[in-house]
Formats: structure tokens, sequence, C-alpha cells
């Protein structure tokens, strides 16, 4: 994102900075994590009170076909978040700045004065609130870091970056039902967002015990990102053995379908970064 020279001495492009203080992070693929029998235990419980079957169906992206049969390229809706154009002062800039190399250096108590300063002075910037969140993450206040969250959202509900910190650490601390909630809150605000996708295959899979469901949202990352991540396509190919559906939910061809060498495939569409700070 930037590099560092001295106490300050950053290059970062204007668009970036102002992208990454409308967020206040990066998103990143998650691990998938490895259940213990005790969350086996409350996956049982959480499961049968989300209405899982297919509540989420409607946001998954789907393959068209022409009337000849032909792959029509798939155009992702736009990431809402970073298509905002909003203006960031100096001032806001250089305050976030120094909030964020203090967090690099460790020094949490001076990068809390910078952001909450931010949120005093700037209250219509999100990203800020993001960065207490993460504080309050490694300080293990949970409940406060789920309270920061929550207000980013509430700041600029288009702050994809700030549902998914909110619902991972939903998921971490155990409410699950919540996290869900939150996953598909962002897919409202983007159905095309990778990362909102693959966590929440990654919920119904290990979680909430639905491989079928944990199927579509895997094809829905692995579409979304030109089937480009191997990992993901591991995981794909292990919970298609699980529920023994080989037919794609994303792609389902006609019965003429064309296979040409010059189709327009998926991953030569752009894929979108969820970086911001509004």
């Amino acid at each position: 994102m930037a590099t560092e020279s001295g106490n300050l001495g950053y290059t970062l492009t204007a668009v970036l900075l102002t992208s990454v203080l409308v967020s206040g992070c990066y998103s990143s693929m998650p691990a998938k994590p490895v259940a213990d029998s005790q969350n086996d235990i409350i996956d049982n419980i959480v499961a049968r009170q989300i209405p899982i079957a297919s509540s989420t169906d409607k946001t998954l992206p789907l393959q068209e076909y022409s009337s000849a049969g032909k792959k029509i390229p798939y155009v992702r809706q736009p990431n809402p978040y970073t298509a905002e154009d909003d203006s960031v002062p100096a001032e806001a800039r250089t305050i976030f700045l120094s909030g964020n190399y203090r967090l690099r250096e460790g020094n949490l108590a001076g990068a809390t004065s910078s952001f909450t300063m931010l949120t005093e002075k700037h209250p219509s910037l999100s990203g800020p609130w993001v960065k207490l969140g993460e504080i309050s993450e490694r300080q293990e206040r949970h409940l406060e870091a789920i309270k920061h969250y929550k207000k980013a959202i509430s700041v600029n509900r288009n702050n994809v970056n700030a549902y998914m910190a909110l619902g991972l650490i939903q998921r971490k601390q155990g409410y699950f039902s919540d996290a869900f909630q939150t996953y598909l809150d962002a897919l409202t605000v983007w159905k095309d967002f990778p990362e909102a996708h693959l966590n929440l295959a990654i919920l119904y899979d290990l979680y909430l015990n639905n491989a079928e469901a944990a199927q579509k949202h895997y094809e829905a990352y692995h579409f979304l990102t030109g089937e480009k991540e191997e990992k993901v396509q591991k995981w794909l190919v292990e919970v298609r053995h699980r529920t023994g559906i080989n037919q794609s939910f994303i792609d389902i061809p006609p019965a003429n379908a064309v296979v040409s060498a010059t189709e327009v495939r998926n991953e030569d569409i752009p894929v979108a970064t969820t970086s911001g700070t509004n």
C-alpha cells in the first residue's frame, strides 16, 4: 500500500490513499479454519436457527448463454464502496497515515489517539472506525471491536471491509447467526463481493453443516475471481465430493452450448479490489 522512509516518508497515490481512508483496511482471503468438537456442538444448535436452505441463492452470480449457446461474458457489479468519489481532506489523510504508522510500529495508544481524533474531526469517514476495531481486536476487547465495526457500517453502509471484519470476529467469537447475517448484508450491498461469498461458504461448510450451500458460495468466489485461486479450487473439489453434485450452480450450459477457443472467459474480466477509506 505504501512505502515508509524516515518518520512519515510515505509514497502513496491519492487514489489509493483516499480508498484506504474510506475503508480503513484491505480485504484478504481468509484461511479456512478447522472446527473443533466444541464448535461442532454449537454448530448443530445454531444451524437449526438460521433459514439456510436457499436464503442466499439470490446473491449468486449466474453465467448466461446466448440463444446460439455461446457464453455471454459476465459483467461484475462494481464495488459500490470504491466506486464512491468522496474527497478526503488533506488533514484527514495526514492523521490517518500517522495512525497507520503508529499501528504498524505497535504503538496502539498513539494509533488509537489518531483514529479517535479522525472520528471527531471527520465523522463522515468510516475507515477510522474500522481501524479502531482492529486495535480493539489486538487488545482482545472483542465486544468493543464489534461495536466499532458496526459503527463503521452505520457511517457508510457501503464499507465492504467493515462487513468482512465484523463477520470474521463474530464467527470467531461463536456468534454464527450474526456472522451469517453480516455476510448476507454485505452481499446485499454488493452481490458480486468475492470475499463475502468465500467467508459465507466457510461458515456454511464448517460451522452450519451445510455442504451444498457451501459449494454454491465456493463456486461463486471461484467464478468471480477467474478460477485462479488453487486453494479454493481444492476446497471446492473436496466439498463436491461430499455433496456428490458435480454440476455447477453458477454455470449451467444449455443443450446447445458451444465451446469456442476465442470465447471470452470469466478470468479475462478484470477483478475489482475491495479497498477503501470513506
